[in-house]
C-alpha cells in the first residue's frame, strides 16, 4: 500500500514546499517605502496656464567681457560683487611694447614739425629774395636765369614744405594709431554695471580668442527680469501681457507676480535643459521677457524658477484661433 501512494506523495510534497516558499518571501518582504520628493513642485496659480522654465536675468542681459589681445595680466582692480563706473578699468594687459610704439611715434611727429618749420622758414627766405630780384627796377641789374632760377627756388620749396606737412599728418595719424592700440590694452566698464564674474587673475594670460566664460561679467543694475521658455507646442496659446508668477525651485511657497516686458518672436532652439526625460535637443521654444516686481524676491541671477502663464484653455483657444482664421 505504502509503494502504491509514494509516486503521487512526491508531487503533492514539492507543491507544498512551493507554497510554503512563496508565503515566507511574501510575509519577509519589507515594504518598500514610499519615496518623498524633496521638494513639493509649485502649483499652478491660474485655472488655464502654460507652464514653462524662467532664468533670472539683469536688465539687457548680462554682458561678458574680454580682451581685444591676448597678454598676460598686470592689474585686476575690480571684485567680484562690487559695482563699477563706465569707463573704470576692469582689468589691464602688459602694454610695454605699446607704449614704447607709441613714444616713437611721438618722437616722429616732433621731427616731421621740426621739418615743417624747416621748410616754411627756407620757403619764407626764397620768397623774400624772390621778391627783392623782381622789385630791382633795372632788369640789367638781375639776369634772366638768376631770377628763373629764384623763381624755381621758391616753387621747389613750397613743394618740400607740403612734402614735410604731408609727412606731419602721416605720422600724427600713427600716433593716434599706437594711442589707440595701447588703450585698447586697458580693459573699462562700458556702463555702470556690477561685477558678477572676475574669471581672470594678475600674472594669468589673457586670451583674446571667443572664450566660453568671459574674462569678466558684468550686469546692469534695475530690477531683475525672468527669461522664460515656452515650448513651442504652446507658443500658439500665448497672449502678450498675460499675467505670469514665477516659483522658487526648492520653496514652492515663495513666488512673485511678474509683469510682462517684451516678447522675442523668432522661435529658437532650447537651450536651457532642465534634464527631464521628455525633452528633446530638437526643441524649440519661443522667449518671453518679464520683469520681477518684487524686488525683495529672493533669487540671484542665472537661477532657474517655475513659470506659470495665464492662458486660455486649449479648447476655447483652439476654437478663437478656427473662428479668426475663417474670418480672414
Amino acid at each position: 500500500m505504502i509503494r502504491q501512494m509514494r509516486p503521487f506523495s512526491l508531487p503533492a510534497l514539492a507543491a507544498l514546499g512551493f507554497f510554503i516558499a512563496v508565503f515566507v518571501v511574501v510575509k519577509t518582504r519589507p515594504e518598500a517605502a514610499e519615496t518623498q520628493p524633496l521638494a513639493v513642485p509649485a502649483s499652478a496659480p491660474f485655472a488655464s496656464y502654460i507652464g514653462g522654465t524662467g532664468q533670472l536675468e539683469p536688465p539687457g542681459k548680462t554682458v561678458g567681457i574680454g580682451a581685444p589681445e591676448g597678454g598676460i595680466v598686470t592689474e585686476v582692480p575690480v571684485k567680484v560683487g562690487g559695482a563699477v563706473l563706465a569707463g573704470q578699468v576692469l582689468f589691464r594687459i602688459d602694454d610695454r611694447i605699446r607704449v614704447a610704439e607709441r613714444d616713437q611715434r611721438e618722437a616722429d611727429v616732433s621731427m616731421a614739425q621740426a621739418q615743417v618749420q624747416e621748410a616754411e622758414a627756407s620757403l619764407a627766405d626764397y620768397r623774400i629774395q624772390l621778391s627783392l630780384a623782381e622789385a630791382v627796377p633795372d632788369r640789367r641789374a638781375v639776369s634772366t636765369e638768376d631770377l628763373s632760377k629764384r623763381r624755381f627756388a621758391v616753387r621747389l620749396y613750397e613743394a618740400k614744405l607740403a612734402t614735410a606737412k604731408a609727412q606731419l599728418l602721416s605720422y600724427r595719424a600713427q600716433l593716434e594709431y599706437a594711442q589707440a592700440t595701447l588703450d585698447r590694452l586697458t580693459v573699462r566698464a562700458p556702463f555702470d554695471a556690477t561685477v558678477l564674474q572676475v574669471n581672470v587673475r594678475l600674472g594669468e594670460y589673457a586670451s583674446a580668442a571667443a572664450l566660453s566664460t568671459p574674462l569678466v561679467m558684468l550686469a546692469r543694475s534695475g530690477k531683475f527680469n525672468v527669461r522664460v521658455q515656452i515650448d513651442q507646442n504652446d507658443a500658439w496659446r500665448f497672449r502678450s501681457g498675460a499675467a505670469a508668477k514665477a516659483y522658487l525651485r526648492g520653496n514652492s511657497t515663495m513666488g512673485t507676480a511678474l509683469r510682462f516686458s517684451y516678447v522675442e518672436p523668432y522661435v529658437v532652439p532650447k537651450t536651457s535643459l532642465t534634464g527631464d526625460s521628455s525633452e528633446r535637443v530638437d526643441t524649440r521654444v519661443l522667449e518671453v521677457v518679464y520683469e520681477i516686481e518684487d524686488e525683495t524676491f529672493p533669487a540671484y541671477l542665472g537661477q532657474i524658477v517655475d513659470v506659470f502663464i495665464e492662458a486660455p484653455p486649449i479648447a476655447s483657444a483652439g476654437a478663437n484661433g478656427v473662428a479668426a482664421s475663417s474670418s480672414q
